[in-house]
């Protein structure tokens, strides 16, 4: 390994380290009813998010840092690799889906169908405010909810006709309890997503 790829690669470590010793667990909070916590995820539509992604294909493994901005109907989205260069961003605005990468943009009607052709990744874009804090859509089946009420899986077909099965692993420890950990699969991709910090 070059001597400048391998001082790079050290330090980035170190600071991995440094920020995971340094991310202390929240004191716990109750969680609303069930039906209150829906309620209230359901009016949630301004929120900012920053998370840890993962992308396995059969062809090729990515991952990045996610920031995902969300207000009401519009979103921005935002992946970076480990050294903060940017991979794509993500914008809707009154209904216009704008995909950037390497500096060029790119529309079209439907955002995954994007998204596969100019990354070769399926991601469930439509949905995705929704399932992102733990509410499944009109386009959901098969869900599931533990003994506290909190969605754990579902499946969800996209506006493609792409098959997703959506598992939520961990929750924050806060009365929404909002998601922490989420995985993502169809039959050839897998995502995770390990949200660090919420805004509300």
């Amino acid at each position: 390994m070059p001597y400048a790829v391998k001082t790079l690669f050290i330090s980035f470590f170190c600071t991995f380290l440094l920020l995971a010793c340094s991310i202390k667990p929240s004191p716990e909070q109750p969680i609303l009813s069930a039906s209150d916590r829906l309620q209230r995820l359901n009016q949630l539509d301004e929120y900012q998010l920053t998370a840890s992604l993962g992308i396995r294909s059969p062809d090729e493994s990515v991952s990045g840092s996610l920031h995902w901005q969300q207000q009401q109907g519009d979103y921005q989205a935002r992946m970076t690799n480990f050294l903060g260069i940017r991979v794509f961003s993500l914008d809707k605005a009154d209904d216009v889906i704008t995909l950037t990468m390497q500096g060029e943009d790119y529309q079209a009607a439907n955002v995954s169908q994007l998204m596969f052709a100019l990354t070769g990744w399926n991601l469930p874009v439509d949905d995705m405010p929704l399932w992102l804090k733990g509410v499944a859509g009109s386009n959901a089946t098969a869900a599931e909810y533990d003994h506290l009420g909190r969605l754990i899986a579902f499946q969800l077909q996209e506006h493609d006709g792409m098959q997703w099965h959506i598992h939520y692993q961990e929750f924050f420890n806060d009365t929404l309890a909002l998601p922490r950990r989420i995985e993502v699969q169809s039959d050839d991709i897998r995502i995770r997503l390990v949200i660090r910090n919420w805004q509300l």
